[in-house]
Order: C-alpha cells, then structure tokens, then sequence
C-alpha cells in the first residue's frame, strides 16, 4: 500500500499530465517554490495565502543539490524527501514537486499555473525581469508577490537561537579575533 502522502508527490517529468488533468476539472492551479528546510509560522501563512489564489497549490521543494548550490554545503538541514513529505500534511498543500534545479523555471514551462506566487525580498523587486515571470506571463499565467508572512522568523534565526548563546560568544569571539589576530583575549 502506498503512503498517502505519496499520492500527492508529484515527479517533474508528470507536471504536464498534472496540468491537463486540473485543466480538464476546470482548476485554477497556483505554484509556488522555496527550500522548505526547518517548516515555520510564516512558510505555513505564507501557503495559506498561496492557496488562496486558486483551487489547487502545487509547491516546488527545492533538491538538495540545488540548494547547497546556491546556499552552500551546510544546507539544506533536512533531505528534500523528507521536506517535501512534511509539506503534504499541510492542509493548503494539493501537490508537491521536487526541483532539481536552483530554479522553478523548467516546472513552470510543465506545470503552467494559473498563478506563480513569489514571496517579497529585496533581491526580488525586479521580478519582472526574470525568467519565471517572463515564462508565466508568456503563456497567460499571472505574478504575485506576497508579502513576508513573518519577518521575524527564518530557518537561519532558528538555527541561530537552537545552538544558543554560549556558541554565539563564542563566535563573536572569534570575529573579533579574525578583525585583529594581534589581540590578546583577557
């Protein structure tokens, strides 16, 4: 028997079938991608309001590789099977696609949503210019920014009170250290 958070994991290479079945259902489908590492408050409001935005939310998790490209080696925390298993459980989540790649862009050209949704950052504010809206805009797809549903919080913040203050002096210690190798610790 298949576990039934399997049945909503969804292969890259079935994205397309996928998108003519929803289609077929007249389902406004929306997409959305990130790491997913360390689930928190704000990931969790931030695909409430994505699933607001149609019938169906289909979420990218990010392949380990394709993280530790572009965060480096110490990430991702947790195994991309593992994420995208824990996002199934979230009763906004319809689908779940592993991405091989740093970017959505090949998931989108297969998937197609309706609306591709993409959290506010500062990197983000020329959005306009990248290849995930050009490709969604050119089939007839629609952009939308949404706003950082916790400011306070992220995965880094977690993992930065998790290890504590006593590793905290400790680095800062070092950093000061590093600044000027010459001075003595009292």
């Amino acid at each position: 028997m298949v576990a039934a958070w399997k049945k909503r994991l969804v292969t890259m290479s079935d994205l397309m079938a996928l998108h003519e079945k929803l289609k077929e259902k007249n389902k406004k489908v929306v997409f959305t991608a990130g790491s997913w590492d360390l689930l928190h408050v704000g990931q969790c409001r931030y695909l409430e309001e994505a699933k607001k935005e149609g019938d169906i939310l289909v979420v990218g998790v990010s392949g380990n590789e394709a993280i530790r490209r572009v965060k480096g080696s110490n990430k991702p925390i947790l195994d991309e099977k593992l994420r995208a298993e824990m996002l199934t459980y979230l009763r906004s989540v319809d689908f779940v696609t592993i991405l091989p790649e740093p970017s959505c862009v090949p998931a989108l050209g297969l998937l197609k949503p309706d609306v591709f949704i993409t959290v506010k950052e500062d990197w983000a504010s020329a959005y306009k210019e990248s290849k995930e809206y050009k490709i969604v805009t050119k089939y007839g797809g629609e952009v939308k920014v949404v706003d950082r549903q916790s400011t306070a919080l992220s995965t880094t913040k977690i993992i930065q009170r998790a290890i504590g203050g006593q590793l905290g002096d400790v680095f800062k210690d070092f950093m000061e250290l590093r600044k000027d190798p010459l001075k003595e610790r009292r």
